[in-house]
Formats: C-alpha cells, sequence, structure tokens
C-alpha cells in the first residue's frame, strides 16, 4: 500500500468517526425516571428526559417548524422461544413552537391541551421533556409477576416532512432523536 493510500484511508476513518462522535451528541437521554405503585395496583411515573438538539432541529423551529414529542409507553411480555409480546400502554405527545413575534417557545402537550410559553428553548425542552404523576392504565391481570415489564422511550421528529425528508429521515439522524428506552420489570 502506498503512502498516499494510507493517508487517505487514515483521513477518512477520522473523518468518519469525527462524524459518529458528532452524532452521538445529539439524542434524548433519561435524567430521571420513576415508577410506583399506589393503591389498587394504580402505576405513576415521573420521568425526565434531556434532549440534545442537532443544528438542524435548532435552525428548523426558528424558522417556523414544529417539533413533536412522543413519549411511548410499551407493556412487554418476555418470552423465552419466540419473540416478546408486546402491546401499547400510553402515549404521551406534545408539540414544541417558536412564535417569531412574541419572541417565545410555546410547548402544548396534546391530551391534556395544556400549554406552556417560554422565553428560552432550554426552559420549554425541558417542560416538554418533564412528566410529573403521570397515570399510567390500568395492567392486565396477566401482567403481575415475574414475566412483564414497561418499556419506556421517547422520541423527537418534525411535524410534517415533505416526501423526499420523509426517505431521508429514515437514514439520518438529522432530521430526528430517539431515546435508548427504559425497562422497569412489573413485580
Amino acid at each position: 500500500m502506498s503512502h498516499f493510500t494510507r493517508l487517505l484511508v487514515a483521513g477518512l476513518l477520522l473523518f468518519s468517526l469525527w462524524g459518529q462522535a458528532n452524532a452521538a451528541e445529539n439524542g434524548i437521554h433519561f435524567r430521571e425516571f420513576s415508577i410506583r405503585i399506589q393503591k389498587s395496583k394504580q402505576l405513576v411515573t415521573n420521568l425526565k428526559l434531556d434532549y440534545e438538539l442537532s443544528d438542524y432541529l435548532r435552525e428548523g423551529l426558528l424558522n417556523g417548524l414544529t417539533l413533536k414529542n412522543e413519549t411511548l409507553f410499551t407493556l412487554e411480555w418476555h418470552n423465552t422461544w419466540w419473540w416478546n409480546t408486546q402491546k401499547s400502554l400510553a402515549t404521551v405527545k406534545t408539540e414544541l413552537k417558536y412564535h417569531p413575534l412574541s419572541k417565545q417557545y410555546q410547548v402544548v402537550r396534546l391530551d391534556t391541551k395544556e400549554n406552556w410559553s417560554f422565553s428560552t428553548l432550554p426552559a420549554a425542552v425541558e417542560q416538554m421533556g418533564t412528566l410529573t404523576d403521570y397515570r399510567l392504565p390500568t395492567l392486565p391481570a396477566d401482567a403481575w409477576g415475574d414475566n412483564a415489564s414497561i418499556f419506556v422511550e421517547a422520541t423527537l421528529t418534525q411535524q410534517s416532512l415533505e416526501l423526499p425528508l420523509k426517505l431521508k429521515s429514515l437514514f439520518s439522524e438529522r432530521y430526528s432523536l430517539q431515546s435508548d428506552g427504559v425497562l422497569w420489570p412489573i413485580p
């Protein structure tokens, strides 16, 4: 292998590692997560998410894009032979918008129609990622025991993408963010 080829390969490798390191910074991370059991087996959850928005999403927000956040709660039964069985338990949807005339960020929780206005993006994003004393739907009887868990994950996407961007968003983290998720075993 020639000296030029080695330098080219090393340069490409460093460039790809730099790109992966930058992509790893953007994302959604669980800062806090808890579920507690109240009377009559009612589950109540609290969580706080940290969002590291990409430059593209920040710019898009300032240019009129609406960001849509979904926190998904999935009931999952473990199966040793085949795939785990999953059932959607609840989805909490919020939207984040920027209003240029008032210079305010607006967070709207779609299930309760609550809305908040903030003058800074970090405050708005913190509100969007906070869920306090959220009551989960009643679990089926077969979920209690050693075999079931609740899996929680969050996604942040643009509210509407045109067709070419929808296809691009499947292969790029630029247009959306997703958390790794948290698993809580049901006692």
